[in-house]
């Protein structure tokens, strides 16, 4: 839709605005450039999106839902309505707005992501792992979305998957101390205890604040007989003096 000068003006500078977080300055120019053109879906979509960050739920559904009657294959407002739906408790509806964004847009990796997320959260894993694994087809380079399905596998008892998975996540990014407390996990779960170690020991390296490594590393000394090294550990993971 051609919009008048003043209009794409307008949009131009909240959605300069938008990206830097000043919201309430965003949602005035959406709002003004709404008013010249009130049959325009993303003038519309971007007002709802602007009212859902700043948490004004209804008011953002219900121009999602205008955006949606004006473009119906409109990918991201069904994907903003979902999530309206998850805020406000109405999982049902969350889940079938998503199903339609998926098929309006079957190659949307957000689409899959929020999927696989909203099945997670239902603990219904076989379908999250479903939908986790063709986000990260779809974009290999998404983080989270291999992170969250290596959590997935964890939780479904396919720790070597979880494995590859999460590694994948650390090869994106070598310092994230979430990937390596879940590959920690993993690998405890498949029994590779030297493995686990070697990861407990690269998070603290990377932040020796981590007392949860120390925790574990304390449970993989003592699993493994050496009593001096995993009290040591146990202290650590209080605040506690190594040596007291």
């Amino acid at each position: 839709m051609e919009r008048s000068p003043a209009a794409q003006a307008l949009h131009d500078q909240a959605l300069a605005l938008y990206r830097v977080k000043r919201y309430h300055e965003a949602l005035a120019l959406f709002r003004d450039a709404l008013k010249e053109h009130p049959a325009d879906p993303v003038l519309t979509y971007r007002v709802g999106a602007t009212l859902f960050r700043l948490g004004l739920h209804e008011e953002a559904e219900i121009h999602f839902q205008k955006t949606l009657e004006l473009q119906p294959s409109h990918t991201n407002a069904l994907i903003n309505l979902a999530l309206v739906f998850e805020r406000t408790g109405r999982q049902d509806r969350a889940v079938k707005t998503l199903l339609a964004a998926a098929e309006a847009e079957p190659t949307n990796p957000q689409v899959h992501f929020n999927l696989g997320a909203m099945y997670g959260d239902q603990s219904d894993l076989e379908r999250a792992v479903h939908h986790f694994e063709r986000a990260l087809e779809l974009d290999p380079l998404s983080l989270e979305a291999s992170y969250n399905l290596g959590l997935a596998y964890i939780k479904v008892g396919l720790c070597r998957k979880a494995i590859d998975a999460l590694r994948n996540t650390l090869r994106l990014d070598a310092k994230n101390t979430d990937a390596l407390f879940a590959l920690g996990r993993a690998y405890r779960t498949c029994h590779m205890s030297d493995r686990a170690l070697e990861t407990y020991q690269k998070i603290i390296e990377v932040d020796p604040s981590a007392r949860q490594a120390y925790f574990w590393l304390g449970v993989l000394y003592d699993q493994m007989e050496m009593k001096d090294e995993a009290r040591k550990m146990y202290r650590r993971s209080r605040g506690e003096d190594p040596e007291g």
